[in-house]
């Protein structure tokens, strides 16, 4: 069986709470015939590195990133393990996250059914049991005896007042995702500081492109309220993607722990504003980081593009190369400067987008292959030339548009370029009716009825003191 890349981020500290039993408990509990393991390292001290040195002597992957800011990124952290991976499908799962070894077994089974290594824009969300100091004591000791943690896996469950379970996120950041579509999609923005929204970006774009139904009123605002009973502001929708897998018996648990003490790493007041920022310029005009690069690829690229509409046409074939640089340019340039720039970049191919200007007249460049796109004959449906070769290679290339009509992501079927790879995105998920058992606790077919299900009061925020502790402290 195919094996799910199982990215765990961290940065070990003299703060980091039980890590390196927790750490040792999620690899001596994951199977190993199911999942790769990869520790992303970001920035551990030598003073702190013992157990990931540990791990690694036993067989365990530890990548570490080449430049960590001061304060611990975790989406750069999850970033850096899924550019690194080896599988088709990543599976992020934090530190603090806890499973029983036929959970893992089962998610992997839902990998499986859903064929997420070849439907590139399927995935869905583990849900996440946020456990009390009490109920952290109650899931070791439940898993010691062989016992499940959930008499039954319902929401009524979930919902009894129980003293073990802070809350649940449905919605959680432990995604299961086909890798190449999280490169395409460039992974988190860097510009989240440390911990707080970063993943609800990610998933605003993941769901834009496959949505499981209509999106809830008051789409773009947050409620704070991770329950599911309420479909108004942003958390209600991710939630879908988790209780899909919720009804099909699947969980993690997430262990308890002290407030971390690094300074600057909670960041949630400044994270959601630029979440807010980044939401509504994906809505408007479709913008998202640039396309990760895959660091286990060979070759360097060099694209020529015009404008924007360029580099979206080739957005979903970047995750192809190691390294990519963008040039600029309105018109093809001759064959001596495309030799310069692909020496001067170290490139192995140049890809030259359809509004770039002129023709491209058989223009071989030495070490280099150079491929120009350009709309084919019928609707929806681009060619690649290659210099030196007699036919072009075609294939269907599609749009995604917002309920806007503005363009958010484009797609290809079956594109092969050879040397370089292959692109088929597979099988787009279709919405679920809205007689779903995953839209059952929202009201079903009334949902969207304002009258039924008013607007909810916001949670509050934390009171002022504790904003204000934060602002002194740090975290």
């Amino acid at each position: 069986m195919e094996k799910i890349s199982l990215i765990i981020p961290l940065r070990l500290t003299a703060g980091t709470f039980e890590g390196e039993a927790r750490l040792r408990r999620i690899c001596a509990t994951v199977p190993r015939d199911l999942y790769e393991i990869v520790i992303s390292d970001y920035g551990t001290d030598e003073a702190f590195a013992g157990p990931l040195c540990g791990l690694e002597a036993e067989g365990i992957r530890v990548v570490r990133h080449p430049s960590p800011a001061a304060i611990f990124s975790i989406g750069q952290s999850r970033d850096y393990g899924v550019q690194m991976a080896r599988g088709r499908v990543v599976m992020f799962n934090d530190i603090d996250f806890s499973g029983t070894v036929e959970m893992y077994r089962q998610i992997h089974a839902e990998v499986e059914r859903r064929d997420i290594a070849t439907n590139l824009f399927d995935f869905f969300c583990v849900p996440v049991l946020f456990l009390t100091e009490e109920g952290t004591g109650r899931w070791r000791s439940r898993l010691s005896t062989g016992q499940l943690f959930l008499d039954a896996v319902t929401l009524e469950s979930l919902e009894r007042d129980d003293p073990g379970i802070q809350f649940t996120a449905f919605g959680s950041s432990a995604m299961v995702v086909n890798r190449h579509h999280y490169l395409s999609l460039g992974g988190h923005d860097t510009r989240f500081s440390g911990h707080g929204g970063e993943d609800y970006d990610l998933l605003h774009r993941l769901s834009a492109l496959a949505p499981k139904g209509p999106r809830p009123n008051d789409y773009l605002r947050d409620y704070r309220d991770n329950g599911v009973r309420s479909y108004w502001g942003f958390r209600p929708f991710f939630a879908l993607y988790g209780l899909d897998a919720f009804i099909r018996g699947l969980y993690l648990v997430h262990l308890w722990h002290p407030r971390r003490p690094e300074k600057g790493y909670f960041r949630p007041r400044s994270n959601f504003r630029h979440l807010r920022k980044l939401m509504a310029g994906f809505e408007k005009r479709g913008t998202m980081p640039l396309p990760l690069a895959d660091l286990q690829a060979k070759d360097k690229w060099i694209v020529l593009v015009r404008n924007r509409r360029d580099l979206e046409t080739v957005r979903q074939l970047l995750p192809l190369a190691r390294e990519y640089e963008v040039v600029k340019c309105r018109a093809i340039p001759d064959a001596r400067e495309l030799a310069n720039l692909a020496k001067r970049g170290r490139a192995s191919a140049i890809l030259i987008c359809p509004e770039v200007g002129g023709t491209m007249s058989e223009r071989q460049v030495e070490g280099a292959d150079v491929f120009r796109f350009g709309k084919a004959a019928g609707e929806d449906r681009i060619q690649v030339s290659v210099a030196g070769r007699s036919e072009p290679a075609r294939a269907g290339h599609f749009t995604i548009r917002s309920t806007r009509a503005v363009s958010l992501f484009r797609y290809w079927r079956q594109l092969d370029l050879g040397s370089l790879g292959s692109v088929d995105s597979g099988r787009i998920p279709s919405p679920e009716a809205l007689d779903s058992v995953i839209f059952s606790s929202f009201g079903g077919a009334s949902l969207l009825d304002r009258k039924l299900h008013p607007r909810p009061v916001p949670k509050k925020k934390s009171s002022l003191w504790v904003r204000f502790k934060r602002t002194l402290t740090g975290y």
